[in-house]
């Protein structure tokens, strides 16, 4: 005896129409998250990440300032006069920038209400890329966002990476390719003089 497939005496049987119908609809059920989360998403904007209350600055609060990480201690007198200045990130932070090279930047935040400076571990530079004119280091006082544009240590990729201020550190939120116009380096043709 060979074996057989029985359908079950409760099972319903779908006309073609009615099976394609339910086979579609099934499909989209299924591929719509998918092509939803396969679709890319807008990067970040600095008014999607504003301060709150809880990131203004504290009354008289200037604590000694602590450099706690490698590179922070390595730039000891840019940061210690960034941070005698008014908070330009977030509320309360400020941002020491230096530079280090041609188009080459490193950074720290600076928490004025708590003394502490935070640096991106083990990032020396972020240099940019040839061809593109966005700041290395992109950031708004009324922001937890912070933008950063190139690559780091000279290293790939490059790309726009978007970091948001959790309140003690800089967590990545998003990356997307750097935008670099082409730039035309061949040699330029010379004529010689019309006789």
């Amino acid at each position: 005896m060979s074996p057989t497939i029985q359908s079950a005496p409760s099972a319903r049987r779908f006309t073609l129409p009615q099976g394609l119908a339910i086979a579609s609809a099934l499909s989209m059920i299924l591929l719509c998250p998918a092509t939803a989360a396969a679709a890319p998403r807008a990067p970040p904007q600095f008014t999607d990440y504003p301060t709150t209350a809880h990131d203004q600055p504290l009354a008289d609060s200037h604590p000694p300032l602590r450099l706690t990480t490698r590179t922070a201690r390595r730039y000891t007198t840019v940061i210690h006069h960034a941070y005698n200045e008014p908070p330009n990130f977030a509320g309360h932070l400020r941002v020491a920038a230096w530079g280090c090279g041609t188009d080459c930047r490193n950074f720290a935040v600076l928490d004025q209400n708590t003394g502490q400076a935070y640096t991106l571990p083990n990032v020396d530079a972020i240099v940019g890329a040839m061809g593109n004119g966005d700041e290395r280091v992109d950031f708004r006082l009324d922001s937890r966002l912070l933008i950063i544009s190139g690559s780091f240590n000279e290293k790939p990729p490059e790309g726009k990476f978007y970091y948001l201020w959790t309140g003690q550190r800089l967590k990545r939120i998003f990356t997307e390719p750097l935008a670099v116009e082409m730039i035309d380096t061949s040699p330029v043709e010379t004529q010689a003089p019309a006789r």
